[in-house]
């Protein structure tokens, strides 16, 4: 079974050639670790996460924006609690659900912030720093955090495009799949439409489709492809 580590450089590999940006980056590093909260040992994290969802709804309800955001999120945690381990969280349907869950609480996040006037940079590291601190394995947090309030203070391209926060995400929920697909166990790609496990035919698939898309947007954008100015 591959460890958060090699988890987390596959996602910074499989984003890195369509978003370089260290907004982006985090975010795929976000995606590929949230995949194994439906692991018992992330209980503690799911309830938080739950928690989170809650005040957030409520906050968002206060003061009249898309409380929705909130409610997603608490629904994630709770199907993570029920999920059992690389079951359904860990198929095609899972990780757009949890794509469209995350991408939903980071606009709401960012809607928020900005309404109260804070730069983006702030609100950026903001954002990152509480789904780092949620879901990212704790040995990883410090180091993450560091990372991204250097990155993201020093950059001098920031920009916050809510098409490429999905994709950014789904790319580093895939990158898990991917991973696990090469494990003797394999997943469950289809489920809860099928019980099948697939294994490192799907995985080699997958890479395959991969590296096409960066050669395709190579060949057709150069350097420009999905780069923030």
């Amino acid at each position: 079974m591959p460890s958060y580590k090699e988890h987390v450089l596959a996602s910074i590999i499989l984003v890195f050639p369509f978003f370089p940006e260290v907004f982006y980056v985090a975010l795929a590093v976000v995606g590929a670790s949230i995949i194994d909260m439906d692991h018992k040992v992330n209980q503690k994290n799911i309830i938080i996460m739950g928690l989170l969802g809650v005040i957030l709804a409520l906050l968002l309800y206060i003061f009249k924006l898309p409380y929705l955001v909130g409610v997603l999120i608490a629904l994630m945690a709770l199907l993570f609690y029920i999920s059992d381990h690389r079951g359904f969280m860990h198929s095609i349907l899972g990780i757009i659900f949890i794509t469209g869950c995350i991408s939903f609480f980071v606009l709401g996040a960012y809607i928020l912030l900005f309404d109260y006037n804070i730069s983006l940079k702030i609100s950026l590291i903001i954002i990152l720093l509480i789904l780092g601190i949620v879901i990212l394995n704790k040995k990883l947090v410090p180091v993450f955090g560091f990372l991204i309030i250097i990155g993201l203070i020093f950059s001098t391209h920031i920009g916050f495009n809510i098409y490429y926060v999905v994709l950014s995400l789904f790319l580093g929920c895939l990158s898990h799949i991917i991973l696990d697909l090469f494990t003797p166990s394999g997943v469950q790609l289809l489920n809860p439409i099928s019980s099948e496990k697939f294994k490192k035919l799907a995985g080699l698939t997958l890479l395959g489709i991969w590296a096409g898309c960066v050669i395709a947007s190579v060949v057709l954008y150069g350097n420009n492809f999905f780069i923030i100015r």
